[in-house]
Order: C-alpha cells, then sequence, then structure tokens
C-alpha cells in the first residue's frame, strides 16, 4: 500500500491451515492503521506505490477535483455549504461567474466583475472606481427613495424621447438654474424674472405685472391692443414746440389742441404760407420774426424793416457786399495800459487808442483782420507828467518812412500821435506820425 505500510506478518504464519495467534493479528492491524496516518501514511500521490490520486468524492462521486478545476459531476445540483453551515472565507484569482443572485449580509468588495443575471443588494454599497453600466438603468422604486450626487456631471443630459419627460414638478421644484448658454423653452411660465437682455422671437403673453425699470424699444407690426386705463392718468406736454397739452389715461386717443406754434419759448405769428418762403434758409426763431408780416413784395417790405432796425447795440461783425453809405459814424476810443514794461493793442478793441507812459513800453499789435482785408488804428503817446522821458519799443513788424522809428517827444505831459496800417493779416505794419509835440 505504498508509503506507510509495511507487512508485518514476514514468516507468512497468517495462512491457511496454520495457528494464527493474536499478536500476529495484532501486529498486522497495526501496520494497516499506521498505513493511513495523518502525516505518514498513504498519500495517493499518484506514484505506483501509492496510488491513483483520489478525484472523486461523495456517496455517487459528486464532486470531481482534477489538477486544474474542482467541480461538480452534474451541473446545478451541488451546493457549496448550507444557510446553517458556511465557509468562512473565499479568495478567487479569477473570475466569479454566477448564473443566479448574490446574497451577502456583510461587505462585498468587487474588481472587475462581469454580471449577466440580476444583482441585488440590500445593504449599503460603497464603489472605488469607475462603474460603467451598459443597459438600462433604474434608480429607486418608489418617490420616497433619493439619489445624492455629490460628482460634477460630464456629459450632457439627453432625454430619449422628445417631450415626454419633465425636470421637477409642481411642490418638488428645483431651485437656481445657471446657464452660461443658451436655453431653448417652447413654453415658460416664470413667478419672477430677472433677465439682462431678453430677445423674444415669438408670441409673448403676460398675465400679471410687467415692471420695467430701464427704456423700453419697440416696434409693433400689425394691430397692437388698445391698453387699459392707467391707474394714474399723465400729462402730455410737447416743449419748445407747442403751448397746448394733453390729458393721457390709456382709455382713449391722444389728442393736441395747440393755442399757437412755438419755438424755444418764442411765440410765432407768421402763417405756413409766409413759413414756406424761408424753406431752406437758417436762421433762429427771432431772425424770423423779423420777417412777420411779410407778404408780397419782399424787398419793399425788407427796406422798411431795415428802416426800423437799431444797430446801436449790435455785437459782432457785418459783411456788406456794396457801398456802405452813412450819414456819420463814431469808432471806439480805448484807453490801454502797460504792465511789467508791455502793452497790447487788440485791433479787434477799437480803431482809435490812447496810452500814457508810466514806464519804458514795449508794443504788441494783436488780432489783426485776415490777409486781404485793410485795417488801420491811430495812437496816442502821452508822457507823464514828470517828465520821465518814457521810451517806447515797437514791434519789428511795423515799417516807418525811411526805416527811421521816430523818437518821442520827452517833457511833461507831450502829446505824440501816430497811424498804422496794414493788409496783409499784420505781417508788416506801416507807421506814420500825425504829429509830435502836441498840447
Amino acid at each position: 500500500m505504498g508509503t506507510g505500510y509495511v507487512r508485518a506478518d514476514t514468516a507468512n504464519n497468517i495462512s491457511n491451515g496454520n495457528v494464527i495467534d493474536a499478536d500476529d493479528l495484532d501486529n498486522e492491524f497495526n501496520a494497516v492503521e499506521a498505513a493511513f496516518n495523518a502525516s505518514t501514511g498513504h498519500t495517493h500521490d499518484g506514484t505506483t506505490s501509492e496510488g491513483a490520486p483520489i478525484e472523486v468524492i461523495g456517496p455517487t462521486q459528486d464532486v470531481v477535483a482534477t489538477a486544474t478545476v474542482l467541480r461538480p459531476k452534474t451541473t446545478n445540483t451541488v451546493d457549496l455549504g448550507t444557510s446553517s453551515l458556511k465557509y468562512k472565507d473565499a479568495y478567487l484569482a479569477g473570475d466569479l461567474n454566477l448564473d443566479g443572485s448574490i446574497t451577502s449580509t456583510g461587505a462585498v468588495s468587487l474588481g472587475s466583475t462581469a454580471i449577466t443575471g440580476t444583482l441585488s443588494v440590500s445593504t449599503n454599497t460603497t464603489l472605488t472606481g469607475t462603474l460603467a453600466v451598459n443597459g438600462n438603468t433604474t434608480l429607486g422604486d418608489a418617490a420616497s427613495d433619493t439619489v445624492t450626487v455629490n460628482a460634477d456631471i460630464a456629459s450632457s443630459l439627453i432625454p430619449s424621447v422628445d417631450d415626454s419627460y419633465d425636470l421637477g414638478a409642481t411642490g418638488s421644484e428645483w431651485r437656481d438654474a445657471y446657464i452660461d448658454g443658451t436655453a431653448y423653452i417652447d413654453t415658460g411660465s416664470i413667478d419672477t424674472a430677472n433677465v439682462g437682455t431678453l430677445a423674444v422671437s415669438g408670441n409673448g403673453t403676460i398675465t400679471g405685472n410687467l415692471t420695467v425699470d430701464g427704456s423700453i424699444n419697440a416696434t409693433v407690426v400689425g394691430t397692437a391692443s388698445t391698453a387699459n386705463t392707467l391707474t394714474t392718468a399723465r400729462t402730455i406736454t410737447i416743449a419748445g414746440i407747442t403751448s397746448g397739452a394733453a390729458n393721457f389715461d390709456g382709455s382713449s386717443n391722444i389728442t393736441i389742441t395747440t393755442t399757437g406754434l412755438t419755438l424755444s419759448g418764442t411765440a410765432v405769428t407768421s402763417t405756413g404760407a409766409e413759413l414756406n418762403l424761408l424753406d431752406g434758409v437758417t436762421a433762429t426763431t427771432a431772425e424770423i420774426n423779423y420777417l412777420d408780416g411779410v407778404t408780397s413784395n419782399i424787398q419793399t417790405q425788407l427796406n422798411a424793416k431795415l428802416e426800423s432796425i437799431d444797430i446801436s447795440s449790435y455785437t459782432g461783425d457785418v459783411d456788406i457786399t456794396g457801398e456802405l453809405v452813412v450819414d456819420s459814424y463814431n469808432e471806439t476810443y480805448a484807453a490801454i495800459t502797460s504792465s511789467s514794461g508791455t502793452a497790447t493793442i487788440d485791433c479787434e478793441a477799437g480803431n482809435v487808442f490812447s496810452h500814457t507812459l508810466t514806464e519804458n513800453t514795449t508794443f504788441t499789435f494783436s488780432n489783426p483782420p485776415s490777409s486781404g482785408t485793410a485795417y488801420g488804428f491811430s495812437l496816442k503817446i502821452v508822457q507823464d507828467a514828470s517828465a520821465s522821458g518814457y521810451t517806447v519799443t515797437w514791434p519789428s513788424s511795423v515799417d516807418w518812412p525811411n526805416g527811421n522809428a521816430p523818437t518821442l517827444t520827452s517833457t511833461a505831459s507831450a502829446v505824440d500821435q501816430f497811424v498804422f496800417y496794414t493788409h496783409d493779416g499784420g505781417t508788416t505794419w506801416y507807421g506814420f506820425v500825425a504829429g509830435q509835440a502836441l498840447g
């Protein structure tokens, strides 16, 4: 019998016709017993002396064990453990393929698992890897079940059928929605909306109040329904155009009754035909009113108007084409002073100037008319009463006769009179002595 068993009856006492002692039997049985010793007995390791391995066990060889597989003899007939007699731990390095279900009262830690049947988990389940579900997925079987998503969603949420499923419900509404793109909504029912820029391409119906803090720019194509009466009526006035006004409460059209046309606060009394005579004329309201009453023979009418015009207080330039014939005219006389040895004659301030010397003075001529327009002025120089003999320095642009500037009279309060004119915008001034040592 291989390892552990040696025949004890070497003398062959146990044989037919011999007297068999008890010792012979005891020794032989002891040898057989030793052959089945747990550590030194028969091994069934497949060697010649040990015999073939035991590959089938059970009452009818129900379980088959080979070098590569432990299996039942017939499929779906043998259990591994019972409900009351359970194995402890199961360690599998390969795959676990189940046709039935897994029932676990403890934690289940799975690596890569392929389940072709139904996976039913009655306790909490934690997946630390990636969960890929290829078939249909149902989360929960009642409204009391909840789903908590702590991770960010990295894909679009697209319903399987168009216009069939809701996002939220009455009494179970989402709170805030943050959308950077465009929200495409066929029908919207919004309790309160704060919209930056609202573009409505279809019809819009507002059944509640619409409050607009800013301006409304709208174009109505077609027929606009009449508005309801305003809670507070408003007065409509057109400032600067008419002196009339209208009241608007939304119940009827607006009619503005005027008592006369005004432009910038000035009433216009001319007729429409009279105003049409001025088509294309750029003028102020006051200028138009000068023509009030002109109906025919405009030149005659204008001559009469011009004869009554008072230009004594007119400020500005008058450009006359043709001859100016007047009975008499006056020129502005301006006395100028010096500061820090300088004095300026402003050609826009007049044509007759005077200056009493208080120091040696350098003159500047400013603002002459542009080249092509002649301008002249006279200048009276008065020495001080102390006969200080102050001198004058003229602009370098002054051209004196023979190129020699005159010498001022130096006696007390002496008066010298000079005349200057230019026609090239002040590039050259021609200077002349009109008189010296005048009283």
